[in-house]
């Protein structure tokens, strides 16, 4: 959006020095279901500095990465739908100006290996793929099974961690990680806490990705992506009787499948074309209030003839509560009858089409339907219009 800067942003580019800034907002209202009807506003503004240590000072494949963001609005789906997953994944982490990363990363072995370590996000490395942030419904951009599940961070609410990340072959990799779990650095006034003070434990995340021809050979590779996690720190028994003293357990766990594979493409070597994707997870049920999760989508990339860069996307998601807990909520109503809203499973499905406006921005309406929020039948199901506008200074 800002250009070139009079050539300055391409000399400091050639020096190894890279800078970035974005604006992103989503808005969303509900003229139908939920609570109440109402509508909300959210934003993020992010802006860093990339250092490509090999171009600075000669040490090849080293680089230095560090993002700052502000964020500010209110969540539709707390104030006015009432259901679990938020349909603004933008929305979250204390609203506030944070240290967002700071990392150092090193390439290996002519790039074999790859290492980084740092204040970074286990979102960033595991469970991850760009084309789930082309949904405004945070069950399909942000990972937020595993986010609710465990301590798995996400971004832009760092920890201090490392990962490392073998590639094996063209088309495999392996990976592990270590990062801490603190759930006080999310708070609005932890943005530029540094200090592990809360800590509760650590994560461990480790991810299989495998790249397999498995369609014509005009069509790129599948990305096939297993992994699992264990989160050491100590977490609520969720089968413990409602109303009564809560037993905690150690460690929580969880693993994932995730794959993807472009259908049909309009042209050979082109990006532009239709994809298919989907995302299976699973948490044990002692701990994880979301047992299990999935996702399946299409995105279409290059709409018409005129329209290259332009995205429709079609998806849905659902999460299911732990069988524990709804053994206990079942049980609470066994005791006395009604006393508790028996939970099932949410689900939500998002139809969108992104515009390219210019190389710099996009705006992108969406409809989206939350069937049984909260996982309960006593919400209404909710028909919810969304906006996101994104721009790249």
């Amino acid at each position: 959006m800002t250009g070139e800067w009079g050539g300055t942003r391409h000399t400091l580019q050639a020096m190894g020095i890279g800078l970035r800034a974005h604006y992103i907002s989503e808005s969303a209202a509900n003229p139908v279901g939920g609570l109440r009807q109402g509508s909300a506003y959210a934003h993020q503004v992010d802006a860093g500095f990339d250092l490509d240590l090999g171009k600075l000072i000669g040490l090849p494949g080293g680089k230095i990465h560090a993002t700052f963001t502000e964020r500010a609005g209110q969540s539709l789906a707390a104030q006015s739908i009432g259901n679990i997953i938020s349909v603004q994944e933008i929305f979250g982490s204390g609203q506030n100006i944070r240290l967002a990363g700071l990392s150092y990363a090193q390439k290996l072995f002519e790039e074999r290996i790859e290492a980084k370590l740092g204040w970074i996000h286990a979102s960033d490395d595991f469970a991850s793929s760009p084309i789930y942030c082309h949904f405004q419904n945070n069950g399909f951009c942000g990972q937020i099974g595993i986010v609710i599940n465990s301590g798995f961070t996400i971004f832009p609410t760092g920890s201090w961690g490392s990962v490392v990340r073998a590639n094996v072959r063209d088309d495999l990799y392996l990976q592990a990680g270590i990062y801490e779990v603190n759930p006080t650095l999310s708070l609005a006034a932890n943005g530029f806490k540094l200090g592990t003070s809360g800590a509760t434990g650590v994560i461990v995340p480790g991810e299989i990705g495998w790249q397999p021809r498995l369609g014509p050979a005009a069509l790129p590779a599948a990305h096939i992506r297993i992994g699992g996690y264990y989160d050491t720190s100590d977490a609520p028994y969720l089968g413990s009787p409602l109303g009564g003293p809560q037993s905690t357990m150690r460690g929580r766990w969880g693993f994932y499948l995730q794959a993807d594979q472009m259908l049909h493409r309009t042209t050979p070597g082109s990006d532009q074309g239709l994809t298919a994707f989907a995302v299976m997870a699973y948490g044990g049920p002692d701990t994880a209030m979301l047992q299990s999760y999935w996702q399946l989508g299409f995105l279409q990339k290059g709409t018409f003839t005129d329209r290259p860069q332009d995205t429709i996307g079609l998806a849905v998601n659902q999460v299911r509560i732990s069988s524990q807990l709804v053994a206990a909520q079942n049980l609470a109503n066994a005791q006395i009858p009604g006393s508790v809203a028996v939970q099932s499973a949410e689900t939500a499905i998002e139809l969108n089409y992104r515009a390219q406006l210019t190389p710099w921005s996009t705006v992108m309406p969406n409809i989206q339907y939350v069937m049984q929020p909260n996982a309960v039948t006593t919400i209404p199901n909710a028909l919810v219009l969304g906006l996101q506008v994104r721009l790249t200074f």
